[in-house]
């Protein structure tokens, strides 16, 4: 297949572009300095978007960071939103697209693991704007598949897992929220995934993609920092009230991967197998040091 990767260069789309070489496909790594989705002639005259050009296209670029978007909402939803519609104006009769969303389109509020058809209702900015982009891409096009994914770590960007390594290796005190439960997703496994979807000719649709565990941001951290130090950690849980911070988070955002495991797409390896690799990889890349220290806990 000829596939078009949009945001090529980040966490999750440059796993991405690896995965999808190493199954043999033909793929077009474009990254914001090639296409910039909130600038409609940029997508007009990219040839990598045209149908004689590209089987897919994969859009893995976002407007991430949740607090800030709290802050500057016309940015957010000028990519997560506008990015979406001009992006679908080229691809109309096109290309297939596969678009990245987010569980922070509920509201955290479930008791049970959230299936495709549940209620949305974001809470805050990004969960608003990734949900309105979701609407355009289904309005717009006739065969959209959207992945919603959760807690997303790779080695190739800022993420969660990342940030308590670097805390710790600083010797800062860790304290983490406990009573925020949702479902850690690596870049692989979810890239793995959009290989099969591509390969599977997957039917158009919403598709909860992430991984199968459910824990919180506390028990996270912990089994993060006990697989790099090589024996366990004990960090001091905390609550949200605790933390506050300028987006309110979903207090329960676990998703059901069952409509994607009955099309048999579930390469969903355990946390620490994947916690494993991750920091592995940091380590070859040198993002991380080979030996920790103590850090004051």
């Amino acid at each position: 297949m000829r596939v078009t990767v949009l945001g090529a260069n980040g966490m999750l789309g440059s796993d991405v572009v690896k995965v999808l070489e190493a199954l043999g496909h033909e793929v077009k790594p474009l990254t914001r300095k090639d296409v910039d989705l909130t600038d409609p002639r940029t997508i007009n005259d990219c040839r990598w978007l045209a149908k004689k050009n590209a089987d897919w296209v994969v859009n893995c670029t976002a407007y991430t960071a949740v607090d800030k978007a709290e802050e500057e909402p016309e940015i957010a939803f000028d990519v997560n939103e506008e990015g979406v519609l001009n992006l679908c104006g080229k691809l109309s009769g096109g290309p297939r697209l596969i678009h990245i969303s987010t569980d922070f389109v509920f509201d955290g509020s479930a008791t049970a693991p959230y299936i495709e058809t549940d209620e949305t209702n974001p809470l805050g900015v990004y969960g608003q704007s990734k949900l309105a982009g979701e609407h355009y891409a289904e309005a717009m096009l006739d065969d959209p598949i959207i992945f919603r994914t959760s807690w997303l770590f790779g080695p190739a960007g800022k993420s969660f897992p990342l940030t308590m390594i670097n805390a710790h290796n600083a010797g800062r005190t860790l304290r983490v929220v406990g009573d925020q439960v949702g479902c850690p997703t690596y870049t692989v496994d979810l890239a793995t995934a959009i290989a099969s979807a591509i390969e599977e000719r997957l039917a158009p649709g919403v598709y909860h993609a992430c991984g199968t565990e459910a824990m919180s941001w506390h028990e996270f951290a912990e089994r993060t920092l006990s697989n790099y130090k090589g024996e366990a950690v004990t960090l001091e849980k905390i609550s949200t009230a605790d933390y506050p911070t300028p987006a309110k988070r979903p207090a329960y955002s676990v998703m059901s991967n069952e409509k994607l495991s009955a099309a048999g797409i579930n390469p969903w390896r355990p946390v620490d197998s994947a916690v494993e690799e991750f920091v592995e990889r940091l380590r070859r890349m040198g993002t991380v040091a080979q030996h920790s220290i103590q850090p004051k806990l």
